[in-house]
């Protein structure tokens, strides 16, 4: 299915080079957003990791990714710094120090031009706003390390999918409990 998805994309579609209007409206939303998160690590060798949890975004003030199965554990980023904790560590550290965090922070205020120099993106959009990405990396550098990105479904149900080199999958379905709406 998946597959078909991509070559309809590729036949269908020339490379984005701007943020559709549905997906800006998820990235650069003003109002809180939160929900649920499934994350499914499969290895090259089919053995599966599911790890469930929480994630709520802040427009402004922070975002938290909280993970409660099978262990707890929480990542939260303010403006100017982030802390993880599980149960057998604590990290505190400045955001500035997080690497790649100068293209995160582009994001934030609406600029992907960051996204557009590293990966050559399709996108599809069908009738109930339902979306379909497929990125896969430009830069040889980030090829080593990531084979491609996909996105697929609607704005409070959607799955990111990346698949490495090895073949290793991650996979993180996201459920909203509250919609993404761009105050404007």
């Amino acid at each position: 299915m998946l597959a078909c998805c991509a070559a309809m994309l590729i036949m269908a579609s020339a490379f984005m080079t701007d943020v559709p209007d549905l997906i800006r409206g998820m990235l650069v939303t003003t109002n809180e957003t939160s929900g649920t998160f499934v994350q499914t690590k499969t290895m090259p060798d089919g053995r599966s990791f599911v790890s469930r949890g929480t994630y709520r975004i802040r427009p402004g003030v922070d975002f938290e990714w909280r993970t409660v199965d099978p262990f707890e554990t929480l990542f939260l980023a303010t403006q100017k710094s982030y802390i993880y904790t599980n149960e057998d560590e604590r990290v505190e550290r400045q955001l500035k120090d997080l690497r790649g965090y100068a293209m995160f922070a582009d994001a934030a205020k609406g600029d992907f031009s960051s996204f557009f120099k590293a990966f050559d993106a399709l996108y599809k959009e069908e009738d109930g706003g339902v979306f379909h990405l497929l990125a896969k990396p430009k830069e040889a550098r980030l090829a080593k390390l990531l084979s491609r990105v996909e996105a697929d479904g609607t704005v409070t149900n959607w799955t990111l999918r990346a698949q490495f080199p090895d073949r290793t999958v991650f996979e993180i379905r996201f459920t909203d409990a509250t919609c993404c709406t761009t105050s404007r």
